[in-house]
């Protein structure tokens, strides 16, 4: 049973359980199936472990029980290594690949993507667009790049790529895909280089 896209928050127990099952679901969807050593192995992955932590820490937080959600949360940052506290939002079915660099502090919907070293904050446009003062909306079906990040109040439409290495600090239309320019090989211009002596 997956909960409905629109189920973002949950008020009970069963509501952050079946939110973390959609995780999960997606999570062994997204790399083909498995055995049940498989699952038990992907149970244990730091990204994995972040979902679930997180689920009970803002679960606990709606409640009305801030300090245990924010030591939940405290917990969580210390094994996993990825932040999202408990005042952030994020849809039913959310796959985090790489666990190294997430930050996640703002309205995330359902089925997000999100790569590694990237993730979303404030910081870098005042406001409240829906994902809390200072923080991203983020619609359903995004997919963060390897180093993508989003910043600010800003609203990322349904459907959209956020390409490798990529600073959104603009609104983006849905269905849109956004490329950070590609590296190019400059002259040095460093006096110490031994090519110019």
């Amino acid at each position: 049973m997956n909960p409905p896209s629109s189920l973002q928050d949950p008020r009970t127990w069963a509501e952050a359980r079946a939110l973390f099952r959609a995780d999960f679901h997606r999570w062994v969807q997204w790399l083909g199936g498995g055995s049940a050593v498989q699952k038990a192995y992907w149970f244990c992955l730091p990204s994995v472990q972040a979902l679930l932590w997180f689920r009970v820490a803002r679960c606990l937080f709606l409640k009305g029980h801030r300090n245990s959600a924010r030591l939940v949360s405290l917990f969580s940052l210390y094994l996993t290594r990825i932040e999202i506290p408990p005042t952030s939002s994020i849809g039913p079915g959310c796959v985090i690949s790489h666990a190294e660099g997430i930050i996640i502090c703002g309205r995330m919907g359902a089925r997000a993507t999100l790569s590694g070293s990237g993730g979303i904050g404030g910081g870098a446009r005042p406001g409240d667009v829906g994902g809390g003062p200072g923080l991203p909306w983020v619609g359903d079906d995004v997919f963060f790049g390897q180093g993508a990040v989003v910043l600010g109040a800003v609203r990322i439409g349904h459907g959209v790529v956020l390409g490798a290495c990529t600073l959104t600090l603009d609104d983006v239309p849905d269905r849109a895909t956004v490329i950070a320019p590609v590296a190019t090989e400059e002259p040095s211009s460093n006096p110490l280089d031994p090519a110019r002596a």
